[in-house]
């Protein structure tokens, strides 16, 4: 993340150090550690994948629930915000995302600049962040699509479903999107740019840029 590091071990426990602002840590102090340690909060979760945002993290335990700290100001925690949105929001402590989520095992996650993403074992996509939603929220677009996989780069999303076909959706600055265009897509896209006979087997995010693998289908 920004100026911090979360780390997690083969035991399932999460390790942060670095900056402390915004609760970027998720021990509820925001000065700064100079040395790997606990999330306190988070040991009895038995993790099985983090992701790090600009400055906020999300971890997923093994029965699916997501955890999220850090920095809010735009929603990327998923926590809800009410009326309260400000520029200082943030989570010191790791909360469990609930909303549309509650009830539901996440099986892949992704952490952007303010934007998040989780999948559900169903092939669900939900996104979140950016101002357009501080809770997760169903992408109704792709309830055509087993969604596999996700990643997150700078307010823009990636996905990929069962038959490895690649959806874009955010903001297209730079044309990381990959439809032509450099506009907004507040809803996932099918990217016709990758040949039909071949399918996407791996991504990745990054800042202004995307690159994937592709083999025969």
């Amino acid at each position: 993340g920004e100026y911090s590091m979360t780390v997690l071990t083969a035991e399932g426990e999460v390790l942060t150090c670095g900056a402390g602002s915004y609760g970027r840590l998720g021990n509820l102090e925001t000065v700064d550690q100079l040395y790997l340690e606990p999330v306190e909060l988070m040991g009895a979760e038995d993790v099985t994948q983090i992701a790090g945002g600009f400055a906020f993290s999300l971890a997923l335990n093994s029965v699916g629930i997501v955890h999220a700290w850090g920095r809010n100001n735009e929603g990327q925690l998923g926590t809800g915000m009410g009326l309260s949105a400000d520029m200082y929001a943030m989570e010191s402590l790791p909360r469990p995302l609930e909303g549309d989520l509650l009830g539901r095992k996440v099986v892949r996650i992704a952490a952007g600049h303010t934007n998040a993403a989780a999948v559900t074992e169903d092939g669900h996509l939900y996104t979140w962040g950016m101002n357009y939603t501080h809770e997760p929220k169903l992408e109704t677009t792709l309830l055509h699509a087993k969604i596999v996989d996700v990643a997150c780069g700078k307010n823009y999303t990636l996905a990929v479903d069962e038959e490895g076909r690649l959806y874009s959706m955010g903001k297209g600055k730079s044309g990381v999107l990959g439809l032509a265009s450099t506009k907004v897509s507040a809803f996932p896209v099918l990217v016709e740019g990758i040949p039909m006979d071949e399918k996407v087997v791996s991504m990745s995010c990054g800042w202004d840029h995307v690159a994937c693998v592709t083999e025969s289908k």
